[in-house]
């Protein structure tokens, strides 16, 4: 499996590679340690303006592929923090969110749109299981591997583990939040706005069409991302 921060630098890579070097520059930002402050994986910044955007990394889920009766495909992106907030960050950060304590504390470890622009991922690990001895396993199925080689070009392209993560994704993140017109309803049993609270849910859906290659909105491929940034920013 890839883990997080290998994921971040090979972003970077191909976001190098898929951006003209005259118009944009990818940036790795490194961690910062403030109190209440979220991190920030990835810049990516229009020379010309100066104008930049925040892409978080996130990984598809282990085991996060599956095919539904509908016969279309979906992939579970694992999106939350890393350390919950306890009831001092709560307090401390509420007000500055313009969120109540309680909400906050029922969505403890759910990112807000405002914390970053996109959320970019790899579908690499959702073909990943736990073997008998706890350790990962490439194990995709065989509707999983269906499912990659519908999106594989040619079986040359790469072996298949090799596609699968270098398959990336981008979305913006306010499309992601649960509020109310994009359908997303929130799981939490004690968020009372389900359907409009704001919050990105921990396991975001990519879903593939019956035999499609290319992913529903609001999900693109990171190949085809430029203009995603060119509207985000206005140029």
């Amino acid at each position: 499996m890839i883990r997080g921060k290998a994921f971040e630098f090979n972003m970077k890579l191909a976001l190098e590679d898929i951006l003209s070097a005259q118009t944009w520059e990818v940036e790795k930002i490194p961690m910062n340690a403030q109190q209440g402050l979220h991190d920030i994986d990835v810049i990516v910044r229009h020379k010309e303006t100066q104008k930049e955007a925040r892409l978080e990394c996130k990984l598809a889920a282990k085991g996060g592929f599956r095919l539904l009766q509908t016969g279309d495909s979906i992939i579970r992106v694992k999106c939350m923090r890393s350390r919950t907030l306890g009831e001092s960050m709560v307090r401390h950060l509420a007000p500055k969110f313009g969120v109540s304590e309680k909400q906050l504390t029922v969505h403890n470890d759910q990112y807000r749109p405002e914390d970053f622009d996109f959320v970019v991922t790899s579908i690499g690990n959702a073909f990943y299981e736990t073997n008998s001895s706890g350790f990962f396993d490439w194990a995709p199925s065989q509707e999983g591997i269906a499912f990659l080689e519908t999106l594989r070009r040619a079986k040359t392209e790469n072996n298949l583990k090799d596609f699968a993560f270098n398959r990336m994704y981008i979305a913006p993140a306010n499309a992601l939040s649960i509020k109310g017109k994009n359908g997303v309803q929130c799981t939490r049993k004690k968020c009372k706005a389900k359907t409009t609270c704001g919050f990105i849910p921990n396991y975001p859906i990519i879903r593939f069409k019956q035999g499609k290659r290319l992913p529903e909105a609001p999900w693109v491929a990171a190949e085809n991302s430029e203009n995603f940034f060119k509207d985000f920013l206005g140029i």
